[in-house]
Formats: C-alpha cells, structure tokens, sequence
C-alpha cells in the first residue's frame, strides 16, 4: 500500500510543521476554515482532527482503511486526541507552565484506529491486518481540552495544540494488541463459518462487542455491534483503551514516571496467560499464613503493616515496587489489584473506594450514560483480587479489653491469616445497566432537579451530631450503600469546611467519590471459582 505524493513528508519536514503549530489555538491555524461549519451544528465529530490533517498538514479528510501519511518512506497513521489535568491534580498545576504543567495531563478518552472487517474473507494474519497497518506507527498530535463538561464544536477553537510524539509499540505491548486481535478475528471466524448468509450472521453477532469486552486487554470496541432502525447494521472500531493511552500520554510528558512504575519480569499477553500465572502462583502459596509468607517472600515490613497483604503480592509477581498499581501491566489494561480479605465462610468485605467524581459532567442534561465517563470507567476496569481469610480472632476491640491487650492479639491472630488464591472479576452489562446507571440517573435527578440537600444527623435526644473536628456531622443525600450497590462516599479523612471543598448547587462537601458496596464484591467473590 502507497500514500500520494501530496502525503508523504520528510520527518524534518514534519518537526518543523508541528513546531509552528505548537503552542497555538486549533483555531488559529485553521486555514481550511473548518470551524465555520459549527455555524449550522454544534456536535461535529472529529473536527479537532480535522483542523490538523487539512489545515496543518494540508490534505483531504477521508475514511480508508489505508495509513494517513508516509515519513520517511515509513507508513504512518495521523491522529489527534485531546488530554487534560484529571480535576483531582488541578490543585498541584498552580503557578506551573510549559513542561511543568504538562506532567499533569493525561488522556481524555481512548484513540480509535480502524474499523473491524466484517466482509469475508477475514483476515488472518496480524502483522499484515489492517488495525497493525494503522497501529504500528502512529504520529499524535496532542490539544488541551480544557474543559470538565462537554462543550460545543466552535469551542474547540479555543482549545490549544500542547504537543505531538511519534509513538511505535514495545514487543510486549505489540504482543498484548495481537492478542487482543485475534481475540476478535477468531471470535468472528467462528461466526462466518456457521453462518454463511450475511443477514443470518449478522443476527448472531449482534451485542459480540458486549461478549469480549472482558477478555481484551489493550483495545476495546466501540460503538456496539447492533440493528439499527433503518434496518442496517451500526458496525464497531477497534480503539485503544483509555487507559492504555493514558499510559502513553503520561509517559510522553512525565518521562519520570518510569521510576516509580515497574513491568513484570513474566509478563503475559491475554488474560488466559495472566490466570495461567495467578494459578501457578496459587498452587506454590495457598494455604500459607502471613508469618510463612513473610519469611519466604523475604519481606521485610511487618504483619501489622496496612500494605502487608499487598506486599506479599508484589512479591509473588517478582516485582520491585511499593503498591500493587505501580505494575505497568496492570495499570495500561486497566487492572485494578486490590487485597481483599474474607472470613472463612466468605464475608465481611469491606466497601471499595473507586472513582472520584466529576461533577461538572453530572451536571451536563444532554449528556447520554453510554457517553459518560463513568460508563468508560465501568467498562475499561476489571479487578483481580488476591484473596486472603483471616482465620484468627480479629473482632474489635472488646469492652474488657485495653488498648495494648487489643492491639496484642490483633497482631497475634493476624499472623495466622492464609493465603487462598486470585480472583478476578469484570463488571458485566447487566450491572452496568442495572446498578452503575440507576445511580446516574438517580443522582443527576437530584442536581437538576434542585432536590440536592445537606442531612445532618442527630443525637437520640434531637441534637446535631458533632465530629472530632467540632464540624456537624452530616452528607448529602446522595445514593448511600443502605439502597445501592454503587454509591458515593466522601474521600477525606476528616470532614470540616476546610475539607469540604466539592460545591454542588451550592451545597459544599468533601470530594465525593463512587465505591462499591462491600456485600456486593463479598456476594460476586463467592460466585467465582479461583483462578
């Protein structure tokens, strides 16, 4: 495959044309005039890569499966993505500029890069696919999305170019995507097989983007495969996660995050080769108690230690790091590790703190959930739980009991803790709908309906609640773990009006953040065999 002469460029060439872009508004270098078509539509997708293909780069937009470019002889694929400062860093970026407030950005969303091939025959062979075609060599240029809402197409015009990097993929990663390629292709080939008629075939495949979605690691496969009302079919793309371009992103402009984060020394390209290692592991540990592990792991913090658990993992993987999610490979799958611990009938899981809340889509009333963030998020995470069964006496502390005695036997009885095994579990569609949507909507309901309001709680005699901190004790009445499996919860320690820094309607709290209620993952956990 060839490119035209007008799309083939010199990597010099190149350099200088995003040198002189850099650092300005997509507006200002549009010379192809492609923000005048916001004049009749609020929503055009794509624009901002519009702006750099036809105004920067000076060709035609167009929707081949073929590569944009050519550098230096080398194939290559355009793209252009937004990124920001996640709200929850937006405090460390004052005063900072240029590189310094860059270390901040991460990706707004993942980056699509072809279709998926419906029409047989299907192809085969990864390295000669149309998705490693367009993936092997990619050339993104970054904006600044400067907002935390969705805002209208002509406001991209303020938004301004920050950066671009040519990026390839290592072999461990490129392993990864093939995996995840041939998830997809083997998936249909079975399909085409049994179904030679198209409309029958395509009958069966409907809601298959659903079906794999927990068994890729590094791409995902988006919109969903399904019938649309005009009778034909809305087909999917295979598009990076947004997590693994976080990875990317993060990694472009904080290139010193490679001292904090590790890849594992075996590393694994599917998810069957990571339950293949966590078997393993489980087969060599289970059973064995904290004390044993301590010793054979070689661990020098102690039982006592909040993170013990989670070091005695990180051992087990061959890793050198501090926490669990400093594992690369975790982090660029979207794999959330997380130590969970159970008694020996399987309960008392304690609630999970996950995502914080961006209240500025909350408020968005044209925003649809499928669109949301949250949605992403459910999606794009799985976790895997390494599972450990307190087997002492570990009850609080008792009336009779003091201080020193308590904390005494809480390190005695912990020491026989055992090791059990993994766990790893995907949020499914029918939670996604069911429990993660209900508190969407419910929640949403109660901003734009002006029905948001501060409950304190009171005292048997009728009194207000007061804290350590000498603040009233009290919440807004948003969702709670009493009626929802998915609710928020406040993410400070202490709670006073220094903390509560989140307004909403003019109600100020703490941070709010979404957990999961333990009873849930405590009920999941027990419908799931060990890996």
């Amino acid at each position: 495959m060839a490119v035209s002469d007008d799309r083939k460029y010199t990597r010099e060439y190149v350099y200088q044309l995003l040198e002189g872009v850099r650092g300005k508004t997509l507006g200002s270098v549009d010379k192809s005039n492609q923000f005048a078509r916001t004049e009749k539509s609020e929503k055009i997708t794509g624009i901002a890569g519009d702006v750099v293909e036809q105004s920067v780069f000076g060709y035609s937009r167009d929707s081949n499966q073929e590569c944009d470019i050519e550098i230096d002889g080398q194939l290559t694929e355009l793209k252009t993505t937004g990124v920001r400062v996640p709200k929850c860093d937006l405090k460390n970026t004052k005063g900072e500029i240029g590189a310094s407030y860059n270390v901040y950005l991460g990706a707004k969303e993942g980056i699509s890069i072809t279709g998926v091939t419906f029409a047989p025959t299907i192809q085969t062979d990864f390295l000669t696919s149309h998705f490693w075609e367009k993936a092997e060599r990619i050339l993104i240029v970054f904006y600044e999305y400067k907002s935390y809402s969705v805002v209208p197409a002509s406001a991209y015009a303020e938004f301004q170019i920050v950066d671009y990097c040519y990026n390839t993929f290592s072999d461990n990663e490129r392993s990864k995507l093939q995996s995840d390629w041939e998830i997809v292709r083997d998936y249909l080939q079975d399909i085409y097989n049994e179904y030679p008629d198209m409309e029958n075939r395509y009958k069966h495949l409907e809601g298959f983007t659903h079906v794999l979605r927990p068994n890729l690691l590094l791409i995902e496969l988006v919109p969903g495969f399904k019938k649309k009302p005009t009778g034909s079919y809305q087909k999917p793309r295979y598009r990076l996660k947004q997590t693994f371009v976080d990875y990317i992103v993060r990694g472009h402009f904080n290139r010193s995050r490679t001292n904090c984060e590790v890849e594992l020394k075996e590393s694994f390209s599917s998810y069957a080769q990571l339950d293949d290692r966590c078997h393993r592991l489980s087969d060599e540990y289970r059973g064995k108690t904290l004390t044993e592990l301590k010793e054979l792991l070689h661990i020098d913090t102690e039982i006592s230690a909040k993170n013990f658990t989670a070091q005695c993992v990180i051992k087990m993987f061959g890793a050198d790091c501090r926490q669990l999610n400093q594992i690369s490979d975790f982090t660029k799958a979207g794999i959330i590790a997380k130590t969970i611990s159970i008694t020996p009938k399987g309960g008392r899981t304690e609630d999970m703190k996950l995502k914080h809340i961006d209240f500025d889509e909350w408020k968005d009333r044209d925003i649809d959930f499928i669109e949301s963030e949250v949605y992403d998020y459910f999606c794009e995470h799985s976790f895997l739980c390494p599972i450990f069964c307190e087997r002492g006496n570990l009850k609080p502390q008792r009336n009779n009991e003091t201080k020193n005695e308590y904390e005494m036997r809480s390190c005695r009885e912990s020491c026989l803790t055992t090791f059990e095994g993994f766990k790893r579990f995907a949020f499914d569609d029918e939670f996604i709908k069911d429990e993660v949507e209900r508190t969407w909507v419910d929640s949403r309901n109660l901003i734009h309906r002006n029905e948001l309001e501060w409950v304190f709680e009171y005292d048997e005699k009728g009194n207000k609640l007061v804290n350590k901190s000498g603040s009233y004790v009290g919440a807004p009445n948003f969702p709670k773990s009493s009626n929802y499996k998915v609710f928020f919860r406040g993410g400070a320690s202490v709670s006073t009006e220094k903390t509560r820094t989140e307004c909403v309607n003019g109600i100020r709290m703490l941070p709010q953040y979404f957990w999961l209620k333990g009873s849930y993952i405590a009920d999941k956990l027990q419908e799931i065999p060990y890996i």
